[in-house]
């Protein structure tokens, strides 16, 4: 295996540790902090403070005023965030390298300097309350909270990570700053800096900003330790719920035991191997064990093991959501056959170098990413301080079939289990209150003062990105595009059909259904030997389905490209539709239905797509079909679908990572070369607006959160204003924290969680869509503030500043869409499927820069009219005048 990534370590003198690796595949950089600290560190009456003080350190500091980060890491195209744990606290940012001092003077600022506002503070405590919210919509959640309170009863892990309602309510300013000022200290952080650059010139650039800080006192060290479990212990939850789920939990040891890499092996035996980090990788473990059992027999529509690095010891778990005709008791019977045979026997030789070909293709896609790697080595850092990827690696590449089944025998015992079973309670039909037109709500008010002042940082200026991508088209009407890199162990194959759920007629979900049963059985394979035969070359095939097009993508190893080929022809071309397989898929994906209806913001989406496509337009629907014409397909309708659309002519592979233009073409004319047909076009038909403002809310028990969506359909990607819509889209709901939207819904007000608008690319009328995740009372406050915001982009163009910044975002984000070689066979497929050209992203600074402030509003004027909108609001019943939520056990 090859992780030829040499890092560079050192540390000032402050104490804090800093780790820089070079990796120059593309322009970027990703600069990352952590901070031990995190829910292990919280005591009772103060749970969530670690999560909330993470978010003040976005509120503000004298130099950086609240807001401004979001906007000038994402002016050069970056993207950014933090997040809490149980462990730690890290903040990223991953960027073009001319950027690169920006992170770290953000970073170096914050660690000394934050403000915590007590207007803040309080704001920002409503924000945190919508978070909660939100998490308590998922009915999973709840059962993780419970379960993960039943197995630790006095260490804090048992602590939810974000929090106590009732702690939220109480922690006051002075609370977070003491916080701040105890954790976020140069000793106990560490900076991780992964990219093109050079480690003197960047630690001389850390030792300028971080140098001078105090190395302040450390922290108290942690003296809880959990007792020994010596019974089992089970949680039973009854709430509406759309399915049943079973999570299984035993104590784990730490990262730095010698039992863990042997945990981390059983784990992926049990469920496959699962991406590392931002690596973007999963898709594998088809043929593991817990998949084979439960997801392929159809008792589940998922099932999956998870064991985590900490500091102390965590959790291994094992988790199910089950289908309609699935019992609990049943299926935690399986599981635990399952894991009594790997107590009595060794897994085999075979079972364990399917393991190892996984980690292996995982290891190659983390390699490539700058994100990835830079978390993957501060994580590490962090929990099990001297560990690097290299020796992780290694660590799990040492595992013996014996070391797996004793640390199954003396970790996984019945008497150290934690049982959960989620149980949904009764649950009355969705209530609707109207989806007829209304203009009666006013959304006027005085206009507020612009937010947006520019930027602080000196004029952004990027370079176009570039991509050698070449194409060439077979005689039978399908289009190869390649990308090569000889530097990348990987090949990706992507192939996009023009077979999406708008071709689905009067059948909703046929094509949906269809690109799930590729992959259950071919002429050659059936699907335990399909599954297997990809697992044993680790590699990874994924089938979806959208509303234009079906991308079916396989990847792995560039020395297996071959049989990675042969594979996805098989796939793609022979697919048998078993009707045993039929009923399971079927099964399933009614499951995922029913977890979508229940699901505030899926529910809140489809409705509005709903309303404002008219019934009979392909763009009306649910991808995913509806629970009656789920029920009625057959086998016949799949296989008479596949025949007609799954044809060469039309169809595009995008082949990226290290498979040379000429192998790969050799390649696919060997399988796909006397593939023949045509697919008759498709006229999607144009879409007008609303004539005037409708309204629709859903009431769903259970639930905490109301979710807003609003929109109205817009401009085909392959129109001429949709470039200057895609810039007003990013003034208003995308730039900076969620643009002009995000900054008024979230940061100004404190309403909501999240809030931000987004702009469909499809073949016909896309989708213009603000969304927001609202407590219920804060419903109406919301939405006038997101239809203000629109109102004023239409009436005022936006700052010339504001533009520059804009126009810079798109272009240094496409810088980091370059990094893996998925994202550059996903873009490759987009430029080709919307006719944009193979040299979109060296003509887009100019095209861009073409167009002005006052096209921007304009534009906005044209296609964003708030009075012919569609607005839906799902959410929690209102106990007045709404149906009560049932009672909950």
């Amino acid at each position: 295996m090859q992780l030829q990534l040499q890092a560079h370590t050192s540390q000032l003198a402050n104490g804090l540790t800093v780790i820089v690796q070079p990796l120059r595949r593309v322009p970027v950089v990703s600069c990352w902090i952590w901070y031990r600290v995190g829910s292990r560190n919280e005591l009772p009456g103060k749970t969530g403070i670690s999560h909330w003080v993470e978010h003040m350190l976005f509120k503000g500091t004298p130099r950086f005023p609240p807001g401004s980060i979001f906007r000038e890491v994402q002016r050069w195209g970056g993207m950014l965030n933090g997040f809490t744990w149980i462990d730690y606290t890290a903040y990223f940012a991953t960027v073009p390298v001319p950027a690169l001092d920006l992170p770290l003077t953000v970073e170096a600022d914050r660690m000394q300097h934050a403000v915590f506002d007590p207007a803040e503070v309080e704001r920002e405590r409503t924000v945190i309350l919508s978070e909660r919210e939100g998490n308590e919509n998922q009915p999973a959640t709840a059962l993780r909270e419970e379960v993960v309170a039943a197995a630790f009863r006095a260490h804090p892990y048992g602590h939810p990570v974000i929090g106590y309602r009732e702690d939220l309510l109480a922690l006051t300013r002075d609370d977070l700053y003491q916080h701040y000022r105890t954790y976020y200290t140069p000793g106990n952080a560490t900076l991780v800096l992964v990219g093109d650059v050079d480690p003197a010139d960047v630690l001389e650039r850390v030792a300028q900003r971080f140098g001078d800080i105090p190395s302040g006192t450390p922290p108290p060290p942690l003296r809880v330790r959990e007792p020994e479990q010596l019974g089992e212990r089970r949680v039973r939850v009854r709430r509406p719920a759309p399915a049943p789920i079973l999570l299984l939990a035993w104590r784990a040891p730490e990262a730095t035991h010698p039992d863990t890499p042997a945990m981390a092996m059983l784990d992926l035996v049990l469920s496959g191997a699962a991406p590392l980090g931002f690596s973007g990788g999963g898709g594998m473990g088809r043929s593991s064990r817990l998949y084979r059992a439960l997801v392929a027999s159809g008792l589940c529509s998922q099932a999956g093991s998870s064991v985590a690095l900490s500091i102390d010891p965590f959790l291994f778990t094992v988790s199910a959501t089950l289908t309609p005709a699935a019992e609990l008791a049943r299926v935690e019977e399986i599981v635990w056959n399952e894991l009594e045979k790997l107590r009595q026997e060794p897994v085999s030789a075979a079972e364990l170098e399917r393991a190892q070909r996984q980690l292996e293709s995982q290891f190659a896609q983390a390699a490539e990413q700058t994100t990835t790697m830079a978390y993957f080595r501060g994580m590490l850092a962090t929990v099990a301080p001297g560990w690097t990827p290299e020796q992780w690696r290694d660590a799990l590449l040492r595992v013996t079939p014996e070391d797996i089944q004793r640390v199954a025998d003396t970790h996984l015992r019945p008497e150290r289990c934690t049982a959960g079973w989620l149980e949904p309670a009764d649950r009355p039909a969705p209530y609707h209150n109207g989806a007829s037109p209304s203009s009666s709500m006013e959304v006027g008010g005085p206009v507020p003062a612009q937010w947006y002042t520019g930027g602080t940082s000196p004029s952004v200026v990027l370079p176009a990105a570039h991509l050698s991508l070449t194409s060439q088209s077979l005689s039978n009407g399908l289009t190869v595009v390649n990308h090569y890199d000889p530097q990348s162990e990987l090949v990706v194959l992507a192939l996009r059909l023009p077979a999406g759920a708008a071709r689905d007629g009067e059948q909703p979900g046929l094509a949906h259904l269809t690109g799930q049963l590729l992959a259950r059985g071919t002429a050659q394979w059936d699907e335990a030997a399909l599954n297997e035969r990809l697992d044993q070359l680790g590699a990874a095939l994924s089938v979806g389905v959208g509303r234009d097009a079906v991308d079916i993508v396989a990847s792995g190893l560039r020395r297996d490209a071959a049989a990675l080929v042969e594979l996805l022809a098989a796939v793609v071309r022979t697919p048998t539709f078993p009707e045993d397989q039929l009923e399971r898929v079927r099964t399933q994906v009614l499951t995922q239905l029913r977890l979508a209806e229940q699901n505030t913001r899926a529910q809140a989406d489809a409705l509005l797509r709903a309303s404002v496509y008219p019934p009979g337009h392909p763009y009306h629907h649910r991808v995913i079909g509806t629970a009656e014409t789920l029920r009625q397909l057959d086998r016949e309708a799949l296989v008479a679908f596949h025949e007609r659309m799954y044809r060469p002519a039309g169809g595009i592979l995008a082949v990226a990572g290290g498979l040379s233009a000429a192998t790969a073409l050799q390649l696919i004319e060997r399988h796909f070369g006397d593939w023949q047909g045509t697919v008759t076009p498709l006229s999607i038909p144009p879409v007008t607006p609303p004539v005037e403002m409708l309204r629709r809310h859903e009431y769903l028990p259970g639930k905490s959160q109301a979710d807003l969506a609003i929109g109205l359909p817009v401009i085909p990607r392959s129109h001429p204003d949709f470039e200057p819509l895609r810039l007003a889209n990013a003034v208003l709901g995308r730039l900076g924290m969620m643009g002009r939207i995000g900054q008024r819904v979230r940061e100004q007000l404190g309403l909501a969680y999240y809030a931000s608008s987004s702009l469909d690319a499809a073949l016909g009328p896309g989708l213009w869509h603000a969304a927001a995740g609202v407590n219920p009372a804060n419903v109406e406050q919301a939405l006038e503030a997101i239809l203000d915001e629109v109102s004023r982009l239409r009436a005022e163009p936006p700052s010339s500043t504001e533009l520059d910044d804009v126009r810079t975002s798109l272009v240094g984000g496409a810088l980091l869409a370059l990094e893996t070689s998925g994202a550059i066979a996903g873009l490759a497929l987009d430029l080709m499927f919307y006719g944009l050209g193979l040299d979109y992203l060296e003509r887009l600074p100019e095209m861009l820069a073409a167009f002005t402030p006052e096209d921007v509003r304009a534009v906005a004027e044209r296609y964003l009219d708030p009075t012919r909108m569609a607005i839906v609001v799902v959410g929690p019943p209102d106990s007045e005048t709404n149906p009560p939520n049932p009672p909950v056990a």
